[in-house]
């Protein structure tokens, strides 16, 4: 068994390629080093070097190596497939050289102008589910790759109702999950009794705790979830709901082999404020014996 660590940029506050509030990508992938993981996720396309040769030098640099790369895309769009098959291209390209197994796909939560707006209709659904579908089989025959999806809060694939529609609704030899706790937690799941009827689908995790009073304050006032993020409501991996010495539990005893991702979702944020948090939660899965 071996349970690689990682982190993403979301990490350190960046969700988008460009945004002056984000931390430099030099600086990022310092302070991944200095907080004592050995991998990281690309992040969004365009803020680590597109230039393969580039990334390469910058990553091996700092001893670091890529676990995965993630794209959002609107997946209920009509033109979804077309416009998603341009932008996978360059990504796997470099994927591939960079020895890199991992392709992330998660839906647009930024075209979603209310909940209500996010609840596909059948057809829109299964529109969803062919992207996807179609999306992992080019991945996994033209190059190599495979294709994990991201349910993600403020998506059309959002609650534990959506996430197994979409297990149902694909091929698992095409599209598995990479299965983010805070974001399962946020929609109301059961994190844990998911991850443990379901692992045989989940071959990368993310790992997030999520602060169950903030939370709690958020629902009964309705409040936006960027706005939620930003108020702190994903925390540490030892101050939420979730105990993560039962998960890590749980992956020994599966003889689990691969990888999980630390993130913290609070974009935006002061740029001294990712890297004692990146410490600490390797720290608390240090004592966990990872």
């Amino acid at each position: 068994m071996t349970i690689r660590i990682g982190t993403a940029p979301d990490a350190w506050g960046v969700w988008y390629a460009e945004d002056s509030r984000q931390t430099p990508w030099e600086r990022y992938l310092d302070e991944v080093a200095q907080a004592g993981y050995e991998w990281t996720e690309l992040g969004p396309w365009g803020y680590l070097p597109t230039d393969r040769s580039r990334l390469t030098d910058a990553l091996a640099s700092r001893n670091l190596g890529l676990c995965g790369a993630a794209v959002v895309h609107p997946l209920a769009r009509q033109d979804a497939w077309q416009t998603l098959r341009a932008r996978i291209k360059p990504l796997c390209e470099t994927l591939v050289a960079t020895n890199t197994p991992w392709f992330l796909l998660m839906d647009d939560s930024d075209v979603y102008s209310s909940r209500q707006a996010r609840v596909a209709s059948p057809e829109t659904w299964r529109h969803m589910m062919d992207v996807i579908t179609e999306a992992g089989r080019i991945i996994s025959q033209e190059y190599g790759l495979r294709l994990l999806f991201h349910p993600h809060v403020g998506t059309a694939v959002e609650s534990e109702e959506e996430i197994l529609h979409l297990l149902a609704d694909t091929p698992a030899d095409l599209v598995e999950l990479c299965y983010d706790f805070g974001h399962h937690a946020y929609a109301g799941g059961d994190a844990l009794a998911f991850m443990r009827a379901h692992a045989d689908r989940i071959p990368y995790y993310h790992f997030k705790n999520m602060d169950a009073a903030i939370h709690a304050r958020a629902m009964a006032e309705q409040t936006p979830f960027m706005d939620v993020f930003q108020n702190g409501v994903m925390c540490e991996l030892d101050k939420g709901v979730m105990d993560f010495a039962d998960v890590v539990a749980f992956l020994r005893g599966r003889h689990f082999d691969g990888f999980a991702v630390v993130e913290q979702d609070m974009y935006p944020c002061a740029p001294e404020k990712p890297l004692p948090i990146a410490r600490h939660n390797r720290d608390v899965l240090r004592r966990l014996g990872l």
